[in-house]
């Protein structure tokens, strides 16, 4: 077996273990290196986070609530 260390930015983190689940390849969380995220990548983070919960209500996985309803919340 070969192990192969990549540099990424953080907010890709979650795509690329996706990506190795669906290959069938394997990682360890101690394989798995955090650094600070810069605020570039926390905002991208952010971005992607809040598309993912869109695809989410799209496929209905996800149920959304009412602007008045979060107003409410707030």
């Amino acid at each position: 077996m070969t192990a192969i260390t990549i540099n990424i930015p953080n907010h890709e983190v979650s795509f690329f273990k996706k990506m190795i689940s669906k290959m069938g390849w394997t990682y360890t969380e101690n394989d798995v290196v955090k650094t600070e995220a810069t605020p570039k990548e926390q905002v991208l983070a952010k971005i992607d986070h809040a598309l993912g919960q869109l695809r989410q209500m799209k496929d209905g996985e996800l149920e959304g609530i009412n602007a008045e309803e979060l107003v409410n919340e707030l």
